[in-house]
C-alpha cells in the first residue's frame, strides 16, 4: 500500500448507528452495467422468461372455478332445486320436444280431416318453407359443402327418399287412425334401425332377445290394425262427436273410418316405418361426413319436389295452398312446432350436465343420455291427450294391448342398445365417443 494513499478509517460505533436508523438510505447494490460487478450479483437481476401457455391455463382454470362457484346457489333448497334441474335438463327438453311433436301431428290431422287437405298438399307447403329456410341459413353461416360431397351423395339421396316415405306414411295414417295408434306404430322405426345397423355398421349388434322383441312388436301392430274387427260395432261404442276445433262442414273423426281404410292406414304407416328406418340408418352411415343441416335440406327438398309432382300428375290431388285464416294458422303452427321439435330434441339428447353436478350424480353422462333417450316415447302420452281433448276418443282394450306391446319392446331395445354403448356393457362396444353417439341419436330422432 502506498504511503500517499488515504486509508479508510475503521467503522465507528456512530456510523453503525446511522446505518441502522430508519431514515438511512439503503446500501448500494451493484448495477448490471457496472463493470466491477461480479457474475453472481448480475444473475440476481436477470429477467426470468414467462410461460404464456401455463399462465393462460392457470387463469382459465381460475375463471372456470370462480364461474362454477358463482353459479352454485347458496341456500339449501335452491341448491337442491338447481342440481335437480341441471341433472335432468336434457330429459325435460326431450319431454317438451315430444309435446311439440304431438301438437304438429294433431294439426296435420285437423287440416286433413276438417279442411280436406291431402298429405301431399301439406307436405309441399311445410317442406318448401323448410327447404328455403335451410338454404338461406347455410348461405348466411357459410356451411361447408352445402350440397354434400361425392362419397355420400347417394346416401343423402337415399336418406331423403326414405324420409319422404316415413313422413308420408305418418301423414296418411292419421286420417284414418287415432293419433295415439299412428304414433305408437312409428316406435317400430328404432327397432328396425338397430337391426339394419347391425349389418351396415361395424360393432353394431342385434341380439336374439331384441329380435324376439321386434316380433312381439309386430304382433302389437296386428292388434292395432284389427283386420277382422267389425267397424260398425266399433263406431257404435263411441259417443257422438264433440264440437270441431275448427269450422268445417265435415264432422268426421279419425276413428270413424271403416275397416278397409283402417287396415289400409295401418299398412301405409308400417311402410312409412320402413322408410323412417331407412332414413335413420342412412344418417348413421353418413356420420360426420356431411353437416346435419345438409341432410335436412336434402330431405325437405326431395319431399317438396315429390309432393309437387304428385299434385301435377294425380288428377285427384290438385295444387292447393291454405285458403282460410284458420288453415294458415295451423300451417304456421306446423312449421313452428316442427322447428321446436328438432331444436329441443337435439339440445336435450346432446346435453351434458356441468362437471360439478356429474360428480354428485351416480352413472355419469351416459346415464343422463339413457334417461333423455327414453323420454322420446312420452309422445304417446301427448297423443292420448289430444285424442281425448280434440276428438273425444280413447283406445279400446285391444288397441291398448297392441300399444303396450310396441311401446314395451321399443323401450327394451333402446335400453339394451344403451347398455351395449356403455363401458360396462356386455355387448360389442360401439365406435365413437359418448358425445358423438348421442349427437347421432339427436339427428336421427329429429329426422322427420
Amino acid at each position: 500500500m502506498s504511503p500517499h494513499q488515504p486509508q479508510s478509517p475503521p467503522p465507528s460505533h456512530q456510523n453503525r448507528d446511522y446505518q441502522d436508523h430508519p431514515d438511512a438510505p439503503l446500501p448500494s447494490q451493484p448495477y448490471r452495467d457496472d463493470p466491477n460487478a461480479d457474475l453472481e450479483s448480475l444473475a440476481e437481476y436477470e429477467p426470468r422468461p414467462i410461460d404464456e401457455d401455463a399462465e393462460a391455463e392457470a387463469l382459465g382454470q381460475a375463471h372456470d372455478q370462480a364461474q362454477d362457484e358463482s353459479s352454485r346457489p347458496r341456500t339449501k333448497y335452491a341448491a337442491k332445486a338447481r342440481i335437480f334441474w341441471l341433472r335432468n335438463k336434457g330429459m325435460f327438453l326431450v319431454l317438451l320436444a315430444q309435446m311439440f311433436g304431438a301438437s304438429m301431428n294433431v294439426m296435420t290431422q285437423i287440416l286433413e280431416i276438417h279442411s280436406s287437405m291431402h298429405p301431399f298438399q301439406i307436405l309441399f307447403a311445410r317442406m318448401s318453407i323448410t327447404a328455403l329456410a335451410s338454404y338461406i341459413y347455410m348461405f348466411i353461416t357459410r356451411t361447408p359443402h352445402p350440397l354434400g360431397t361425392k362419397p355420400v351423395l347417394h346416401l343423402l339421396l337415399l336418406r331423403a327418399v326414405c324420409g319422404f316415405m316415413g313422413v308420408y306414411g305418418l301423414y296418411y295414417s292419421v286420417q284414418y287412425l287415432p293419433l295415439s295408434e299412428a304414433t305408437v306404430i312409428t316406435f317400430l322405426a328404432p327397432i328396425i334401425t338397430c337391426y339394419a345397423c347391425s349389418f351396415f355398421i361395424p360393432g353394431e349388434t342385434f341380439s336374439r332377445r331384441q329380435q324376439l322383441a321386434a316380433i312381439i312388436s309386430l304382433i302389437g301392430v296386428v292388434l292395432i290394425a284389427r283386420p277382422f274387427s267389425n267397424s260398425n260395432s266399433k263406431q257404435s261404442s263411441h259417443p257422438p262427436p264433440s264440437p270441431s276445433p275448427s269450422p268445417s262442414k265435415n264432422e268426421s273423426r279419425p276413428d270413424d273410418a271403416d275397416a278397409y281404410h283402417h287396415v289400409l292406414a295401418t299398412i301405409v304407416a308400417s311402410i312409412g316405418v320402413l322408410g323412417a328406418a331407412g332414413a335413420y340408418t342412412s344418417i348413421r352411415v353418413i356420420g360426420k361426413r356431411a353437416h346435419p343441416l345438409v341432410s335436412v335440406t336434402y330431405f325437405s327438398s326431395v319431399t317438396t319436389i315429390i309432393s309437387l309432382l304428385a299434385m301435377l300428375v294425380l288428377p285427384s290431388v290438385e295444387f292447393r295452398v291454405p285458403h282460410t285464416r284458420t288453415e294458415w294458422m295451423f300451417m304456421v303452427g306446423l312449421g313452428v312446432c316442427g322447428f321446436l321439435l328438432q331444436f329441443l330434441l337435439t339440445a336435450g339428447l346432446s346435453y351434458v350436465p356441468p362437471k360439478w353436478v356429474r360428480d354428485r350424480t351416480s352413472g355419469g353422462a351416459g346415464r343422463q343420455g339413457s334417461k333423455a333417450t327414453s323420454m322420446v316415447y312420452t309422445q304417446m302420452l301427448f297423443a292420448l291427450f289430444y285424442d281425448k281433448v280434440v276428438w273425444g276418443t280413447t283406445l279400446d282394450g285391444v288397441a291398448w294391448i297392441g300399444s303396450v306391446l310396441i311401446l314395451g319392446c321399443a323401450i327394451y331395445v333402446a335400453v339394451m342398445q344403451e347398455g351395449k354403448g356403455g363401458n360396462g356393457g356386455s355387448g360389442v362396444k360401439r365406435g365413437g365417443s359418448e358425445g358423438e353417439r348421442r349427437e347421432g341419436e339427436a339427428e336421427s330422432a329429429s329426422a322427420q
